[in-house]
């Protein structure tokens, strides 16, 4: 179980099936559990799973054509190298946040929350791959969760560019698909039987996310329901988690009364943080 200490809460986080241990919390988050928790407050997750108990051939089998196109170009077109970065290195995370938080800046986007990924690096939790051009040059980090019975995404990000070519572009979509083909055979050498790309856009209207999941979807897998549940520990946790729902309800009916684009754009945040909750 991971901690986080606030001004106010100390939160305990699970993730999956796992039993919280015996901790001094205020309130348990159980990220992506099989079943809602009896007593708790829930909420759906979609996430797209890939089972990495199949071999290579059959997993490269299953991938889209453009796909596996990329894959194969990013290797012998683009030269790309693939590799381990140490994610205890402070210099290598400071990169990858600045990246991040460059986007981030550009798209008004939240940005990265480090003390939510330090703990899981403090418990040897992480995976930092990356992906490097012929000159050296990085195209792409993607940062992973590393569990016993699954590999979870958390990040994945480039470098930015204001006014990014065709070209560029196109090399770091093959960079990022790279990455993925070379994780999958590296979880699957370490035993982990699946691998989980982090969230599943189940709306309609937001374009970008539709593309993040036609990626996703391009890798094979499936989509899979899951649940994020709320349990509080102590009556301190009970009462502020209960205030929280509270005002989010308040802001909610605040989004109802603007306008009809000011709706929109509140939706799709909405269900972009049930895409990524590492940024909630």
């Amino acid at each position: 179980m991971y901690i986080y200490r606030s001004r106010f809460l100390t939160r305990g986080e699970v993730w999956f099936d796992e039993e919280p241990k015996n901790a001094r919390v205020d309130w348990v988050y159980h990220r992506q559990r099989s079943n809602p928790l009896a007593g708790s407050r829930w909420k759906h997750f979609y996430t797209r799973v890939v089972d990495l108990r199949k071999s290579p051939a059959e997993l490269f089998a299953e991938l889209d054509e453009r796909t596996a196109r990329k894959i194969t170009e990013a290797q012998e077109k683009d030269g790309l190298r693939w590799e381990y970065c140490d994610p205890k290195d402070d210099r290598l995370m400071d990169e990858v946040e600045g990246m991040w938080n460059e986007f981030a800046v550009a798209q008004k986007t939240p940005m990265l929350e480090r003390a939510w990924l330090d703990r899981m690096n403090e418990a040897g939790a992480l995976d930092l791959r990356a992906a490097r051009d012929k000159a050296g040059m990085i195209l792409g980090y993607h940062l992973v969760l590393l569990t016993p019975g699954r590999a979870r995404q958390l990040i994945a990000i480039s470098p930015y560019r204001p006014a990014p070519s065709v070209a560029w572009r196109n090399g770091v979509s093959r960079a990022n698909c790279f990455i993925h083909w070379k994780n999958f055979l590296a979880y699957q050498s370490r035993g982990i039987p699946c691998f989980d790309f982090g969230g599943w856009y189940t709306g309609s209207t937001d374009i970008r996310l539709l593309g993040m999941n036609a990626f996703k979807g391009s890798f094979g897998g499936k989509v899979v329901r899951e649940y994020d549940c709320e349990q509080p520990v102590t009556v301190k946790g009970r009462v502020l988690l209960a205030a929280a729902r509270m005002l989010d309800r308040c802001r909610q009916m605040r989004a109802r009364t603007s306008s009809r684009s000011k709706e929109t754009i509140h939706g799709t945040q909405a269900e972009e943080r049930n895409i990524s909750p590492a940024l909630r």
